[in-house]
């Protein structure tokens, strides 16, 4: 099973830049509804989210855990 994983191609430039985008524009929304929230419980948690999905989507881009497609030798 490992060798499978090993034999995938890397993800192309575009595919990176999409997934990004759309995983930095669901962060983008959430921030902007989380100041729009009038409590501070749910403030803080639309904010945690976004930023979830924030690093999420700059994680993608640069291809760093967990979009990866290492593996580790055992």
């Amino acid at each position: 099973m490992s060798t499978e994983v090993k034999a995938r191609p890397k993800d192309c430039l575009a595919c990176r830049i999409v997934g990004a985008a759309g995983l930095i524009g669901i962060g983008g929304y959430l921030a902007n509804y989380a100041w729009k929230n009038k409590t501070f419980a749910g403030r803080y948690t639309l904010s945690t989210l976004s930023f979830a999905f924030i690093v999420l989507g700059v994680s993608r881009y640069k291809q760093t855990y967990p979009f990866d497609k290492k593996v580790e030798q055992t």
